[in-house]
């Protein structure tokens, strides 16, 4: 079983891409040898109302619901956040939600955030951060948004132990560091999407923070798939780290949702 943490639908509107679609996503699964996939709208990222992205895609998430799970887009910033919220968790059944703070023009340290923390925490839903869309040295120069720190991350899952989060799109060190400053807590997750060396990282990153942290992500549509494969089927990994980064630890993670 391997279950993709960090999947997206939609077209960015700065890149010309063949594939966008959900039966696009479904396709290149099939072709990578992935079985599910918690998937937002990436259009999120970009709308005004992120909500009108989440209704976009819920119909074609919903008619495969076996192999696609919603992870919605929440804007903190944006009035009526907590009844998006709580219509994503209900209406569309969504498993967690996304974050795109350096999208949104918020900081995480912002009451507004807390607040959806703890919400979501409630409702057991996990947060995903999205750190990054893409790499910042690929950004159009009307289009460029920093990185959102790490650190900042970690200060929030630190801060609401009750709620879980999820890392997307982290390079190898903020990982590393993320997941060391919130070793008490436990409560924050890291996809492997945006870890992009050193070489042999897989072995080396759960040398230093271990696997039950580390999800499976590949950020289709955005990214191509293979890498992803590569670094765990080739990262001198045992059976048993495999089998919580592909997926025993999202498991257990969507597991304590009521």
């Amino acid at each position: 079983m391997i279950i993709d943490a960090c999947a997206f639908v939609g077209r960015h509107p700065f890149v010309r891409s063949h594939n966008h679609t959900v039966p696009d996503l479904l396709r290149l699964m099939d072709k990578f040898g992935i079985d599910q996939a918690a998937v937002s709208p990436l259009a999120g990222a970009f709308y005004q109302n992120a909500q009108e992205a989440n209704e976009d895609i819920y119909a074609n998430i919903h008619t495969n619901s076996h192999r696609l799970m919603l992870v919605a887009a929440i804007n903190p910033a944006y009035p009526g956040w907590d009844r998006d919220l709580r219509r994503s968790r209900e209406a569309l059944h969504a498993v967690g939600i996304r974050l795109f703070p350096g999208y949104h023009g918020y900081k995480l340290g912002a009451p507004e955030v807390s607040a959806l923390a703890e919400t979501a925490g409630k409702m057991q839903l996990p947060v995903f951060i999205s750190l990054r869309l893409w790499d910042e040295r690929q950004h159009p120069p009307m289009c460029m948004v920093p990185a959102v720190p790490w650190k900042s991350a970690a200060e929030l899952a630190a801060s609401h132990p009750d709620t879980k989060f999820v890392l997307s799109m982290g390079r190898f060190g903020e990982v590393a560091e993320a997941l060391k400053q919130t070793a008490e807590t436990r409560n924050l997750f890291a996809d492997i999407a945006g870890i992009q060396g050193p070489t042999d990282c897989m072995r080396k990153l759960v040398a230093e923070v271990g696997s039950d942290r580390l999800l499976f992500g590949t950020e289709l549509l955005l990214q191509y798939a293979l890498p992803a494969r590569y670094k765990i089927d080739y990262g001198n990994l045992s059976d048993d780290d495999r089998q919580r980064i592909h997926a025993s630890n999202l498991m257990a993670i969507l597991a304590d949702r009521q």
